[in-house]
């Protein structure tokens, strides 16, 4: 299946690249054909009409191309699709054995290894089936997987009160792709009153009623093991009296939706990850039982067991891989060393019980998940910048009348409900401000991306497979350090370039960025040999040093380019004419130099202004004189200078910029500040008590009139 569904991506992709590259060279050119107007002055000459005779010939070309191309993606989807329906039909002929297959919990811990750190669990949950209401309950047990969900079901269902308390027990798995039919067998073999006969003849309808007369006045604990789906809770749900005699179901799943279906309002019991002594006591016990062990491997093993960042699966992975090591410090020193990326047959049925909830997402939130793989190197992720790299690669469709950033942060919440994002921490409204993965979930992430060919990680040196796969690399993600790169041997196709660490020399040639959307930068010296911005929708960085920037003209920026930050570019300020002119700009920060020279005069001649600018920085510029009016900034809202110690004043005429909301000055002359204690005045008398100025000096002290 996943061969399929990789056929079906490709061709996707395929068809994607064939229309974006053919709205890139269209867009190519007719700018080449504006250049040539403007050069023209005069009547064409006869050789100016064979440069137009050759350029219909082009475009004649690229259109046979582009239709060949369509035509062929279209015939590869008919293929396809007939491989689709020969699946479907084997699928359900083999239905019964992907059923055994697919259910984690076929894959279960040993249970004397994970008795660490669930006690008090237990204790919660027999309290739960034992004490509290006599009407029939459902306890959910939720939790990422290899957590010990099973475990505990398992211990709960063995322990001697518990099958003392209750007249009847069953015990059965559900799955990812569950069968309804299955799930009442493993009732009824349980129970104990089911025979071949039965299992044969019997059609679902009179097996669901079967369960239902066998626990009929009977006071009985259901153990649903692995639950993934309501549809699967919904099927099964009905054959489970209420008698009001204390009965209990207990429900294990990795999906908080699920879980809070199927309990109608209590409470789920949330599985905890190990701590830093559970975790070392498990280790140990894993590769030493109850027996001694060298002292001196203590230290080394209570990191390894740090390491494992609390999941018993993975604890007893790499336990299991001790065991069968020599006992010396210099081989745990090895595994300390690669515990997170160890690939033993152990730690690979670590991975495949992971994966098992990559395969149940639905595609929106697979490729959300996979994206974020870019952040390997990044321990807590800012969920600002992930919705915003979501949104710029078209994961996120809008639904309904609800914005982008709400739909990416509801996805982000679904992918948290289902166990494979960690919450790191959380704004001051409640929502979530950064996120994580547990290393095994991350490892499992890369090992997707990577045989789907989402992400390209770029080796160290080039002389690896990049030239090799040119036809198809999206993502291209380079976390290396100090490294030379060429940006100008990235194939056509590349949608986004992902650099962690410093580079020193880059040339760009904008033929190699047609069609990219995403440059994530960090500290990159860039030399551009060619007047070039590729057409961004979102570009993200934290200090890019661009020494010999030209700005192009503003045609050749993204439309909908809505924040810019510059630093470091020492451009002159008659270059703001060409910023001035981009039509949804917000955000604009000028930084460290971005501009040089000491006046910056915006022209009245030129009606064209930040139309819809709300935000504007200017930050350690030697800027000494301003001149602007309210027409060129109509909608800013708010306005920061930062060490800008020659800027004389801020021009008076921003009096009458009615949504003008707040000023902030930080180590500025007192005329700056007199200036825009001139404009609050203004604005006061013209009605408008809005306006706060705000003056920051010696550090963190502020004023505020």
């Amino acid at each position: 299946m996943k061969h399929l569904e990789r056929m079906i991506q490709e061709a996707a992709n395929g068809v994607e690249d064939t229309i974006d590259s053919y709205v890139s060279d269209r867009h190519v050119l007719v700018q080449s054909k504006r250049v040539r107007r403007k050069a023209n002055a005069i009547d064409l000459h006869v050789s100016d009409r064979h440069v137009l005779v050759q350029s219909k010939r082009v475009r004649r070309k690229a259109n046979t191309i582009f239709r060949q191309n369509l035509e062929y993606a279209i015939e590869e989807i008919g293929l396809i699709q007939k491989e689709v329906m020969k699946k479907k039909k084997v699928n359900k002929f083999n239905s019964k054995i992907s059923h055994s297959r697919d259910t984690s919990s076929q894959i279960p811990l040993d249970q004397k290894d994970v008795i660490i750190g669930l006690d008090e669990d237990l204790l919660k949950i027999k309290d739960r089936l034992i004490v509290q209401s006599s009407r029939l309950e459902v306890v959910p047990i939720i939790g990422m997987g290899g957590i010990g969900k099973t475990t505990l079901a398992r211990r709960v269902y063995d322990d001697s009160l518990i099958a003392y308390h209750f007249y009847v027990r069953a015990w059965t798995n559900v799955s990812q792709e569950f069968d309804t039919r299955e799930i009442f067998l493993g009732i009824l073999r349980s129970i104990g009153v089911v025979n071949d006969e039965v299992e044969r003849n019997s059609t679902n309808e009179q097996l669901a009623e079967k369960v239902y007369r066998s626990l009929k006045g009977r006071k009985y604990l259901i153990v649903l093991d692995d639950m993934w789906s309501i549809e699967a809770w919904q099927h099964v749900r009905r054959s489970f009296p209420d008698d009001h005699n204390g009965s209990r179901i207990v429900l294990t799943t990795r999906l908080v939706d699920v879980a809070s279906c199927a309990c109608s309002g209590n409470s789920l019991h949330q599985m905890r990850f190990l701590s830093m002594e559970e975790s070392w006591t498990l280790l140990r016990d894993k590769v030493f039982g109850n027996g001694s062990y060298p002292p001196e491997l203590e230290k080394i093993g209570r990191y390894i067991g740090h390491q494992c960042q609390g999941l018993p699966l993975a604890v007893v992975a790499i336990g299991g891989l001790l065991s069968k090591m020599s006992k010396e410090t210099s081989s745990w020193e090895n595994v300390a060393e690669k515990v997170g990326s160890l690939m033993t047959s152990d730690t690979m049925d670590c991975l495949n019980i992971l994966s098992l909830s990559y395969n149940h997402l639905p595609q929106y939130l697979k490729t959300c998940f996979l994206y974020m793989g870019v952040f390997a190197e990044i321990r807590e992720i800012s969920v600002w910048k992930l919705i915003k790299l979501w949104i710029a690669e078209g994961f996120v469709k809008k639904v309904n009348h609800k914005n982008l950033e709400d739909v990416a942060e509801e996805n982000l919440r679904e992918l948290v409900d289902r166990s494979l994002v960690l919450v790191g921490k959380h704004t001051s409204l409640g929502k979530i401000k950064t996120c994580k993965m547990h290393d095994l979930v991350q490892d499992m992430c890369l090992r997707e991306a990577n045989y789907e060919n989402f992400i390209h990680f770029k080796t160290r040196y080039d002389h690896d497979d990049l030239l090799e796969n040119i036809s198809c690399l999206r993502r291209v993600a380079d976390f290396h350090k100090y490294t030379h790169s060429n940006f100008s041997k990235l194939m056509p196709l590349t949608r986004s370039v992902f650099f962690k660490y410093p580079y020193f020399f880059c040339s760009v040639l904008q033929s190699s960025f047609s069609l990219l959307r995403i440059l994530d930068l960090e500290k990159l010296k860039v030399e551009f040999r060619e007047s070039f911005l590729p057409m961004f929708s979102w570009m993200s960085e934290d200090w890019m040093d661009l020494s010999s920037l030209h700005i192009p003209h503003c045609d050749n920026f993204p439309p909908n380019l809505k924040k810019l930050t510059l630093c470091r570019t020492h451009l002159q300020w008659e270059d703001m004419n060409i910023l001035r002119k981009l039509p949804n700009l917000e955000v604009l920060k000028l930084k460290h130099h971005a501009f040089h020279g000491l006046i910056w005069k915006l022209s009245d001649e030129d009606e064209d202004g930040f139309l819809k600018l709300k935000f504007l920085l200017l930050e350690s510029l030697n800027l000494k004189q301003w001149e602007a009016t309210r027409y060129h900034f109509p909608s800013l809202g708010h306005l920061v200078l930062t060490d800008c110690y020659s800027l004389e004043q801020i021009p008076f005429d921003f009096a009458e910029i009615q949504k003008l909301q707040m000023i902030e000055l930080h180590k500025c002359m007192l005329s700056v500040l007199v200036s825009a204690v001139q404009i609050q005045e203004e604005q006061q008398i013209m009605g408008n008590d809005d306006l706060i100025v705000r003056m920051h000096y010696l550090g963190s002290h502020k004023i505020e009139i």
